[in-house]
């Protein structure tokens, strides 16, 4: 018991840390840091209005707080609104909050709103200062494919596996530039390493049994979309009604 109190009070002691001495009142008794912090914790607890509401009130009673920009802008991420997080990770920036984390997200901002040159700026700029970054590499290697760019995309997917050899969407995505690159083969190799890695990944079924009937082999690709139907992914159902293939 005596335990859990200490624990209690080590607690309290930290939050009060946080909030720091109440000044700079709103009607409502908090300063900015307090809202901050509420807002925080409305993320934390998926409610994203409660938490727009108080990086609002944060950023009202001290426009110069980079995080409330950037935690704002995280919220708006997650609800989709992906111009509005662009202009809130421009103004972090613009407050000198530049971290690896706000140019990554305002890239896939970008990636979303189909930005992809200035998606792979950001993510140039992580690659710059941290060349092992793999969620900057993994996402570069999306907007290049997006822009057509297959081989440049492939080695950006390279590196991913070659920092984690159990990625297995990093192996369908390079299986997907392959394929684009009528590199049939190497892209049913990496698809073949994907299922492995995750018996259960129906897009990878699909997109293999694209690879396999593009290549001419119509029996093992039907076998592949059968497999990804029965997993529940509608386009393989519909691709199978369409060829008049029971499932």
């Amino acid at each position: 018991m005596k335990i859990r109190c200490k624990s209690l009070l080590f607690f309290l002691a930290a939050l009060l840390m946080i909030v720091g001495c109440a000044h700079n009142k709103t009607m409502d008794g908090f300063n900015a840091a307090e809202w901050l912090e509420i807002g925080r914790l409305a993320s934390i607890d998926n409610s994203p209005d409660k938490a727009l509401f108080a990086f609002n009130k944060a950023i009202e009673l001290d426009p110069k707080v980079a995080e409330a920009y950037v935690n704002r802008g995280h919220v708006y991420y997650y609800l989709g609104n992906y111009n509005q997080a662009i202009e809130d990770y421009n103004k972090s920036i613009e407050l000198n909050r530049q971290d690896t984390e706000i140019y990554i997200n305002r890239g896939r901002a970008y990636y979303y709103i189909d930005k992809y040159n200035q998606a792979i700026a950001d993510f140039n700029k992580v690659i710059e200062s941290n060349p092992n970054q793999a969620e900057a590499r993994f996402s570069r290697g999306d907007a290049y494919a997006k822009l057509g760019n297959f081989n440049q995309a492939i080695a950006d997917f390279n590196k991913v596996i070659e920092f984690n050899p159990k990625d297995e969407h990093a192996y369908m995505n390079r299986a997907n530039a392959y394929s684009q690159l009528g590199n049939f083969n190497q892209a049913i190799a990496d698809y073949n390493k994907a299922i492995e890695l995750n018996p259960n990944f129906a897009l990878a079924y699909l997109s293999r049994g694209i690879a396999y009937s593009a290549h001419g082999d119509n029996n093992q690709a039907a076998s592949d979309w059968v497999i990804a139907a029965r997993f529940g992914l509608k386009e393989a159902q519909d691709l199978l009604k369409k060829r008049g293939i029971v499932w």
